[in-house]
């Protein structure tokens, strides 16, 4: 009983220190100082601009795309897509 305790216990500080350690790497690496901080504020909001556009071109490719591959299978080869909701 006395040895199962420990291991739950053990088990328990491997979970809390393996956690710990991924925090840590998504943490920053070191201190900014006081010129760099805002500087690397405003570009880090840049960055997240720029890859939000990147997503918003990419979803609007994947409908584009989604959309001329249906309009070519009902047009050009007949196939036909019936959807029974009831």
């Amino acid at each position: 009983m006395f040895s199962q305790l420990q291991q739950l216990i053990d088990t328990t500080l491997f979970g809390v220190a393996t956690a710990r350690r991924l925090i840590a790497f998504w943490g920053p690496v070191t201190d900014a100082s006081a010129l760099v901080a805002p500087l690397l504020a405003i570009a880090s909001i840049l960055m997240l601009a720029l890859l939000t556009g990147i997503a918003v071109g990419s979803l609007g490719t994947l409908i584009l795309a989604v959309m001329i591959l249906y309009l070519l299978l009902t047009e050009v080869f007949g196939v036909s897509f019936d959807i029974n909701l009831a």
